[in-house]
Formats: C-alpha cells, structure tokens, sequence
C-alpha cells in the first residue's frame, strides 16, 4: 500500500471520530513506519503518559501475579490456569470504562456475546459489566479445554462456554494453531510465516443463528480472533442491526481490519458511533480495538 493509499484510507477511518481517536490513528501509521526503519524493530519517542503507565504495570500489576500452584495463577481476585493475565484485559477491562453511562446501562441487563474467549479471561471481567450472561466462543479444544479449567477456578455461572468458531456462514475449516504457550490460533495466515505450528479443523456458525436458536438479546460484542473479524461481522448483520449492540472490534491483526471495519459498519447506517481504542502497553499497535455504540 501507498503512503497516498495509507494517508486516504486513514483519512475516510477518522471521519466523525473524536481528535483522541484520530490521534491514535496518525500515531500509529507513524510508529510503524518507524519501528519498519529502526533495525531493533523498535520505537523510543514515548508520551509522558505512555512512560508513566508502563512504569506503574512494572512496579504495581504484574507484581501483583501469583503462582500458586503449576496450574493456579491469581491476581486481584481471578485465578487462571496459566500465566497468562494480559494487561489490556484485567488492567484496562478492554476500555468499557469508556463507554457511556447509558450504554454501561444497556450492557449491565443484558447478556454479552466474547467472541475468541481463549481462556475465559474476558469473560471473567464482562461479569462485572452485565447480570445476565456472558457467552464465550472459543473454536480450539487446546484453549478451550483451559478455559474450562478457568471456570472452575472462579466458581461461575454465569458464563457459557461454545466450543464453535463465529463466521459468515455454518462450515468446518481448518486453524492454524501456533506453538507457543499463547496458543494463538488463526484462520487466514500464511504458512509460509508461521513456524512452528499445528492445525485443528474446526466447526463455525454464525452469531445470528446461535442468538435465534438461544433468544438472545444482545447488549455488547466483543471480538479478537487474530484478522478473521470481517468473516465474524458477515454472520452477524442482522443481531447488529436488529439489536444495535455496543461493540469492541479489534482491528490490529492486519490494515484491512485497522482501515475497513469502520467504513463497512457505517455503510449499514445504524447510527453507531465510533472511537479508536489503545491501551498504553509496550506495543505500536496490539490490542487497538473499535468501540462502537449508539447513542440516543
């Protein structure tokens, strides 16, 4: 893609967004460039407030990460089967802070749909957004069998586990699973690049079947599954347009997702609106996520 591609494209993403959103947008089409020049792939030109908050996760959040047993990790309440309480969620709860009242409102009395739940860890935090449910889609029997693990841990409830992947259309397909002890999986990467991996066929649906089979009423969406979210939101059209939930897309996995998903969601006219997400951690651009919600 071109500079003059890039500059377009980032332009028509930060129509109608707020100058923090775009702020974002700009700092990281900049960064990357950088880090693309820098030899170590790294960038050292940090705000004030970036340097302050990895300053506070290195003295007062992971120090606050216990090993109980091999298999019993603790922090501030939750227990996960592995090491594995990634600052994005348990620190900054995926941005919902961020969200409106009224939108905080509408999530907490109805059930919340978490789309690549890996282990359960998001699920644990949306628990504390919503009374009713919370279901986690995780397609991969590695995670998802750890995931089982984490609700027992945590003695809930209230969260469903679906051992199904979230797509356009009902099908199996094969996923690239990644070997590392993240278990990242993916549906769309070359593997060419990938290394060390292995594959597991899958079984996905669609979100607007799952919710017409349950009877679901949706108050918030959230999707991380590693580039495969345009695929996700083809399946769940009309949930989105019927129900207008609020949503946290994440768009980091490649450009077509960072310039795209905003411009096609807006092109259904449903009156979202749209903000650009990014924690402050040690990465460009990991973990920035579109949040979108309607506003009466």
């Amino acid at each position: 893609m071109s500079d003059s591609e890039i500059f377009e494209k980032a332009q028509k993403l930060c129509e109608n967004m707020d100058l923090q959103s775009q702020n974002i947008v700009y700092q990281i089409i900049f960064r990357t460039k950088l880090a693309a020049l820098s030899p170590s792939k790294k960038i050292f030109r940090l705000t004030q407030h970036e340097k302050k908050s990895l300053e506070y996760l290195d003295s007062d959040f992971y120090p606050r990460i216990c090993e109980i047993t091999p298999e019993v990790f603790y922090y501030e309440g939750y227990f996960l089967p592995i090491r594995h309480f990634e600052v994005s969620v348990f620190y900054y709860k995926h941005g919902l802070d961020s969200f409106s009242s009224q939108t905080l409102a509408k999530i907490k009395n109805l059930d919340v749909i978490d789309v690549g739940g890996f282990i359960g860890d998001s699920a644990l935090i949306f628990q504390s957004f919503t009374d009713k449910n919370i279901y986690s889609f995780e397609a991969t029997s590695h995670n998802y069998n750890l995931m089982l693990q984490t609700l027992k841990l945590n003695n809930t409830n209230r969260i469903v586990p679906v051992k199904k992947g979230l797509g356009s259309k009902k099908t199996k397909m094969n996923i690239n699973i990644l070997n590392t002890l993240s278990a990242r999986s993916s549906l769309i990467a070359d593997n060419n690049h990938l290394g060390d991996t292995k594959s597991e066929e899958i079984e996905l649906i669609t979100l607007d079947s799952y919710v017409k089979e349950h009877d679901l009423k949706i108050g918030l969406i959230k999707v991380d599954i590693e580039g495969f979210e345009m695929e996700f939101l083809k399946g769940a059209k009309e949930t989105i347009c019927s129900q207008k939930p609020a949503m946290i897309l994440s768009i980091y996995h490649q450009a077509s997702d960072f310039f795209d998903i905003k411009p096609l969601l807006e092109s259904w006219n449903l009156g979202y609106t749209f903000r650009v997400y990014k924690p402050a951690d040690y990465s460009i651009s990991f973990e920035t996520t579109l949040m979108c919600e309607v506003l009466d």
